[in-house]
């Protein structure tokens, strides 16, 4: 009996190892908007995925009139080599909305009478950047919490993502569509449970999970850990976990944490930088041993207090300006968690990533390519914004139940600021900034 023990015990571990073998690791980061700086740091660290956001109040500020200001910054991500996922989110002014019981004054968060709108926004932005080289795209962004998405997730998926799923595959045979990107808190298990009525939307499970992990101190005081949410529910009292849900409901595809991260602050505080140095190395060690898990985005590329006066999630970029826009890749701080990023990827097995950049401090893999900045095709469009501004939106905040960080903002309202600082783009980002609320 122990030796047929000991063989089954043998052919499991090699079964388990192969399946991770096979699996195809990515890593990504959120950058909001992108420019040649922008690109050139991700590059630097190893990674091919940036996430950007498609702001539909942004990108369609009157009916028929388009504003594709992520152009620039996707050609460059794709001239050197990266791969683009991009959310499309948030409802513009002149949609004809719902009534709500709230009285904030942001509209991007309002549900829309219905879905004909958003289908042709939809279609029209995959179809134009799906034409720059992007085949991925995230249906809105944690609608679980009302400052980005103030109708019920029952709303949510027969009005945004289920229409909007359909509008993607009828335009763009070779996309993939992603979601529902909730955020990991509250009362995230049934929010899960909600969603899954519309799991056929979704050709990747996207989620969001800040929370943290034991090795920084975290303790099950603290409530839920990352692996608590991701897949180990702590007790049968408390919340039960992503994997559990998903198994429940018969899913078998990949799965995205298309954010996660951890906030280093106070701002040079070298302790609290060394754990989101080991956040992004716990994050990393995890995925590679589950074949169902194939990608992380670290939020974010970028800390935004030099940008934002008093920007309340300053502290979650992997790296810190030195300087306001425009700015080049030399004008950047790296901080532990950018480095502990590049030597990770450097050394394990992720099959996609991009060659480091020449002063990465690694083997010189020469230099990436020009982007082209022209502005996009189209009437109204913009040549793109600067993009080294992490740009804002509404944030939702929210602590974990329990002390561990919320699956967080990435929607944040994409920016606009050419490399002049376009005032209008200003004003739009300073307008989302007072909506947000803390994550603490």
């Amino acid at each position: 009996m122990a030796h047929l023990l000991q063989r089954f015990a043998a052919a499991a571990l090699i079964l388990s190892m192969a399946a991770m073998a096979s699996a195809q690791n990515h890593v990504g980061i959120n950058v909001h908007v992108a420019d040649q700086g922008i690109v050139d740091l991700v590059r630097e660290t190893g990674a091919h995925w940036i996430r950007v956001d498609a702001n539909w109040f942004q990108m369609e500020p009157s009916r028929g009139s388009y504003h594709w200001f992520q152009d620039s910054g996707v050609r460059a991500a794709v001239a050197a080599g990266l791969e683009v996922y991009m959310t499309i989110a948030y409802t513009p002014e002149w949609v004809a909305k719902v009534p709500r019981a709230r009285t904030d004054t942001y509209t991007g968060n309002d549900e829309p009478v219905g879905s004909a709108e958003w289908v042709s926004f939809v279609e029209a932005c995959v179809t134009h950047y799906r034409a720059l080289g992007v085949r991925r795209f995230g249906l809105w962004n944690e609608p679980n919490l009302e400052h980005f998405w103030d109708g019920s997730l029952d709303a949510y998926l027969d009005k945004i993502a289920i229409p909007g799923a359909a509008a993607i595959r009828r335009v763009c045979d070779d996309c993939r569509t992603l979601g529902p990107d909730l955020a990991h808190v509250g009362d995230a298990d049934d929010d899960l449970e909600a969603v899954m009525r519309g799991k056929d939307a979704f050709d990747i499970f996207a989620h969001h999970i800040y929370n943290d992990w034991p090795e920084n101190g975290h303790t099950v005081f603290d409530g839920d850990n990352f692996l608590n949410a991701l897949e180990m529910r702590r007790f049968a009292f408390t919340r039960d976990s992503l994997r559990a849900i998903l198994d429940r409901h018969g899913w078998t595809g990949e799965v995205w944490i298309t954010e996660t991260g951890y906030r280093a602050h106070p701002i040079g505080n070298a302790g609290e930088e060394a754990k989101q140095a080991t956040f992004v190395r716990r994050v990393l060690e995890e995925q590679l041993v589950r074949d169902w898990w194939t990608n992380s985005f670290f939020y974010e590329i970028t800390d935004c207090g030099i940008d934002i006066a008093g920007c309340d999630i300053d502290g979650f970029g992997i790296t810190r300006p030195t300087r306001g826009v425009p700015r080049t890749v030399a004008d950047y701080v790296r901080k532990p968690a950018f480095e502990t990023l590049r030597d990770f990827i450097a050394t394990h097995s992720f099959g996609d990533a991009a060659p480091p950049a020449p002063d990465a401090g690694m083997p010189d893999a020469g230099a990436s390519p020009d982007a082209a900045v022209g502005s996009d095709a189209g009437p109204t469009s913009d040549a793109g914004p600067d993009a080294t501004f992490p740009d804002a939106a509404p944030w939702d905040g929210g602590g974990d139940a329990g002390g561990g960080i919320d699956g967080g903002d990435d929607s944040r309202a994409g920016g606009g600021c050419s490399a002049g600082g376009r005032p209008t783009a200003w004003l739009a980002l300073l307008a989302l900034l007072s909506i947000r609320r803390s994550r603490f």
